[in-house]
């Protein structure tokens, strides 16, 4: 019997599935580490005062209009605390609840995957859980029509381009990527994300300091190289995790075709928010990796 379409979790067995699903819409216990807890702790806090800011602002801009218009102002405070503080506490809830992913595909332009795309998935899925038989499957996958062999990871969700599917690469990037979806690294992306609101680009000068502020970017550029620091890492850890299931060479081909030249020298990385290391040192790990 056919699985419904777009259902992640076809050909995994069913108690296996259970496991999977349930872990997927929360960071358990072992996903916990010092590091990022401090991390987000400390971004919150920077955060907590942007959110201050935008409140004030959102306040006295309400209170305004409520005026203006003559309307009672009893709503503008629990309006300006919603505007303020909402951010934040959808951060939080995002940790723990399967929030994001549909409304990452939507943005991104995906597309529910064929029955012809799932099976190739399914089959490549398969291959990793010899390897691993308690391997965690998306909440939701989707793909992105673009033949550039490509995937990502973000709260319980999967993106996988048409030019990865249709590429010998598929089972090490998938590899990878479930590396960081079987970790605390794709939820935390997404309630990193949740922290800030729009203008997320930069804003007309004039006022590229009060959007910084009121949009939470000041924080995102004040944790900037601790964060990259910590990303870096996690992507070290994504690649021994495809090499456990299996998939170092194919992810060492992988980033040795399609992301080596796409490096660029990055002076004081150590400084910077690049989320990615070194290619070359990414290869140089995977063909020298020991279980």
């Amino acid at each position: 019997m056919s699985s419904p379409a777009g259902d992640p979790h076809a050909g995994v067995p069913a108690q296996a599935r259970r496991r999977g699903v349930r872990a997927t819409h929360l960071i358990g216990i072992e996903d916990v580490s010092p590091g990022w807890v401090l991390l987000y702790a400390g971004t919150f806090f920077v955060q907590f005062v942007c959110a201050l800011v935008r409140g004030m602002l959102a306040y006295c801009l309400l209170a305004v209009v409520f005026a203006i218009m003559g309307w009672s102002t009893a709503p503008v405070d629990p309006i300006a605390y919603v505007i303020g503080y909402g951010p934040l506490v959808l951060s939080l809830a995002t940790l723990i609840l399967p929030l994001g992913g549909w409304w990452w595909q939507q943005q991104a332009g995906g597309r529910a995957p064929s029955q012809r795309e799932r099976f190739i998935y399914e089959d490549a899925f398969a291959t990793l859980q010899a390897h691993e038989p308690a391997l965690r499957a998306p909440r939701r996958w989707f793909v992105l029509d673009t033949s550039e062999p490509n995937a990502a990871a973000y709260a319980d969700t999967l993106m996988l381009t048409r030019g990865l599917l249709e590429s010998v690469y598929l089972p090490g990037v998938l590899a990878h990527e479930l590396g960081h979806l079987n970790s605390s690294d794709a939820r935390l992306t997404a309630a990193l994300y949740r922290m800030t609101t729009p203008p997320r680009r930069e804003a007309r000068r004039g006022l590229r300091t009060i959007a910084l502020v009121v949009s939470g970017g000041i924080g995102v550029w004040l944790t900037r190289a601790p964060w990259g620091a910590y990303w870096r890492a996690r992507e070290h850890h994504a690649d021994r995790y495809a090499a456990r299931l299996g998939q170092g060479e194919n992810l060492a081909r992988f980033l040795d075709v399609y992301a080596l030249e796409n490096d660029l020298p990055q002076p004081f990385m150590w400084l910077t928010e690049v989320s990615h290391p070194w290619t070359e040192h990414r290869i140089d790990s995977l063909e020298h990796y020991e279980p």
